[in-house]
This record gives structure tokens, C-alpha cells and sequence, in this order.
């Protein structure tokens, strides 16, 4: 081989070497470029969620002040002040334990204890519902059975309605704060899993 064709031959490989590290520092870039787009991705998740939680939480408190505190305590002292006389005394006491139970789900969902602030809302709704149900089917009664009702005494079912039955809202978004904190553990628990999986394996002799 002459010394020109090794000249030649040393400077392909001298540019094929440099096309290579050129490739790898592309490929060096890009793969930074990622990982910082990776995490700037993971930090706005990170954002979202706590404000989708915040959110459900806000929401939480609107049907209970509607229900909870506000009917809720009319019917209770109502109840109590003998002014709804076919209504028993423990339908406030339902209503009143209920609210109280509601209360303090809704205290633990800002503590983010998300599986027991549901157990204790879902709880207390059924215990308010029995007594809004009684309260709500007793006017009912009286609408169907009683003539010469003013229009307003004819529309207190579909009132007291209106007025209790929205705290059942209180435990959808309960669920919805449950479930949403489930998927993201899920998802934390996949990504863990992913980590130990590509995680380089040390040899045995090593």
C-alpha cells in the first residue's frame, strides 16, 4: 500500500471517528434534553395533583355548609323546639351525628388520610340520609294525604329535598379524592418498579 493510499485511509478513519463522537454527543444532548423535560413533566404532575385534591377538598365543604350545617341545623332545632311534632327525636340526633361524622371526614381529607376520610363520610351520609329521608317522606305524606294545602306547604318535599339530599355530593367527591389518590400511589408504585427493574445487576463474581 502506498503512503498516499494510508493517508487516505487515516483520514477516513480519523472522519468516520469524528462523525461517530459527533453522533454520540447528539445523542449525549438529546438525552439530557429529555431527562430535563422529564422532570420538568414530573414537577407539573406533581403540581396538578395537589391542586386537583385541593380542589375536590373546597368542593367537599360546599354541599356540607349547604346541608349539613345550614338545613341541618334548622331541622334540628326545629326538631328539638317540639315545632315538627311527627317528627321523633332521633331524627335529629341522626342528622346531628351524621353532620358531626361528615365533619370530621371532611377534617381528615385536609390531613390527606384519603381511605379514612372516605370510611367516615360514607358513614355519616348514611346516618343523614336516614334522617333527611324520614323528614323529606313525611311531608310527602302529609302533602298526599291533606287537602286545602297552600302551594308552599305542597312544595316542602321537593324544598327539604333541595335542602338535604345534596350532602350525598359530599361523599362522590369523596370517592373521586379517593380514587385519585389510589392512582397516583398506583402510579408511584409502577415507576418504583420500573427503577428497580432497569437498575443495572452487579455480577456475582464482582
Amino acid at each position: 500500500m502506498s503512503k498516499k493510499d494510508r493517508l487516505k485511509k487515516q483520514s477516513q478513519k480519523q472522519l468516520e471517528a469524528k462523525k461517530a463522537a459527533e453522533r454520540d454527543e447528539k445523542q449525549q444532548r438529546e438525552k439530557v434534553s429529555e431527562s430535563k423535560s422529564a422532570r420538568r413533566l414530573r414537577k407539573s404532575v406533581k403540581k396538578a395533583d395537589p391542586a386537583a385534591s385541593l380542589l375536590l377538598k373546597i368542593l367537599m365543604c360546599i354541599p356540607f355548609l349547604w346541608s349539613g350545617l345550614y338545613y341541618g341545623g334548622i331541622f334540628i332545632l326545629g326538631i328539638s323546639m317540639g315545632q315538627m311534632d311527627d317528627v321523633p327525636g332521633y331524627v335529629a340526633a341522626l342528622i346531628g351525628i351524621g353532620s358531626a361524622v361528615i365533619l370530621a371526614g371532611i377534617v381528615l381529607a385536609f390531613l390527606s388520610k384519603y381511605v379514612l376520610q372516605f370510611v367516615l363520610i360514607a358513614a355519616g351520609t348514611i346516618v343523614f340520609m336516614k334522617g333527611a329521608s324520614f323528614i323529606v317522606n313525611k311531608a310527602s305524606e302529609r302533602v298526599g294525604e291533606g287537602y286545602g294545602l297552600t302551594q308552599e306547604q305542597k312544595d316542602l318535599p321537593s324544598k327539604w329535598s333541595f335542602g338535604l339530599y345534596p350532602i350525598m355530593a359530599v361523599t362522590a367527591l369523596s370517592a373521586l379524592l379517593l380514587l385519585l389518590w389510589l392512582i397516583k400511589r398506583l402510579a408511584a408504585k409502577r415507576r418504583r418498579q420500573r427503577e428497580l427493574d432497569n437498575a443495572p445487576v452487579k455480577s456475582i463474581v464482582d
